[in-house]
């Protein structure tokens, strides 16, 4: 699998990699006739992906795998995470779909058959889905003669964009994750997060809240790019607990801000020097100096003093 590239696709995989979540998604989204013929209890959790490295801001995926009359079902999860939705998903479910046979294939050898696959797509953006809902849709002129012979499937959406009415269920977590990627892109973050923290406490489990809560404040500082970390601390503090688990997590977040405060201070000022000396970085560079450790940044303070280039200082 590929290195994870944007907090969306993080958070998905995390909240939905999660069987819990997993599971008591796909009870209250799979139609019922569905649900009675397989058996959930069977579910396994692929970490592989199809999508590529170059659409992973785009899109998100995940497999899950589950007993189906003396066979398997593939319940293929696509998670689109732009701001607004693209036409061309179809298409792109299709090579997923060709991808996951073949994969099957190669793992089953002497099968002479493919199991069917369930296509669901998790929609959060600011725009109207308005995407084909078939394969034959984008396919233009068509004419009855042609209709046999090219591919045609429909897609099962979930669209929990803030602008629709979709009722968001589940239990809790499973609440708590929609909520979240459905807050994204609000223009007031730091209420969807104040409201949001208000969930964790309703979690039984302490182990998964604290896990939940982790994801969810890097999620909604990465993700938004307006919330920062001296907000999320002031919330933190806000937050009412008697649980001393949770309240020494929040207290260890708290002291990590102030550090990575530190740290990015010490970040910004090497960026500064570096644009003195070699010119304006890349964004490239700027995340990669906002993302390095106290011990690289004083290695590279040190080797922007003698390098003639920044190849050069960052080697």
């Amino acid at each position: 699998m590929d290195a994870i590239t944007t907090p969306h696709d993080a958070f998905f995989r995390e909240s939905f990699g999660r069987r819990e979540i997993a599971l008591d998604f796909l009870r209250h989204h799979l139609p019922p006739e569905l649900l009675a013929a397989i058996d959930l209890d069977t579910l396994e959790i692929s970490k592989d992906t199809y999508v590529s490295k170059e659409l992973r801001s785009t899109y998100s995926d995940l497999v899950y795998r589950v007993r189906f009359q003396g066979g398997e079902l593939v319940i293929y999860l696509l998670f689109e995470h732009k701001s607004s939705p693209e036409h061309w998903t179809p298409l792109q479910l299709l090579r997923y779909i060709a991808a996951e046979g073949d994969q099957y294939r190669k793992q089953h050898p002497e099968a002479l058959h493919l199991p069917p696959i369930y296509p669901l797509v998790l929609y959060h953006g600011t725009r109207q889905w308005r995407v084909p809902a078939s394969f034959h849709e984008l396919v233009r002129p068509l004419p009855p003669a042609l209709v046999p012979f090219v591919p045609q499937f429909r897609y099962a959406l979930h669209d929990i964009s803030a602008r629709t009415d979709a009722e968001i269920k589940g239990d809790v977590m499973t609440r708590l994750v929609q909520l979240a990627m459905r807050g994204i892109f609000s223009d007031e973050p730091i209420q969807r997060l104040h409201e949001l923290l208000g969930l964790i406490a309703q979690i039984s489990d302490q182990g998964s809240a604290l896990e939940i809560l982790e994801s969810l404040l890097r999620y909604y500082v990465q993700g938004t790019r307006r919330v920062e970390e001296h907000q999320v601390r002031t919330l933190l503090q806000e937050l009412p607990t008697g649980d001393p688990i949770m309240q020494t997590f929040i207290e260890r977040y708290i002291e990590q801000g102030e550090k990575r405060g530190e740290q990015r201070g010490e970040a910004n000022l090497l960026l500064r020097l570096i644009e003195r000396k070699f010119g304006p970085p890349t964004e490239p560079v700027r995340q990669q100096l906002l993302e390095a450790d106290p011990e690289t940044l004083l290695r590279w303070s040190d080797q922007i003093l003698t390098a003639d280039s920044l190849e050069a200082m960052l080697h």
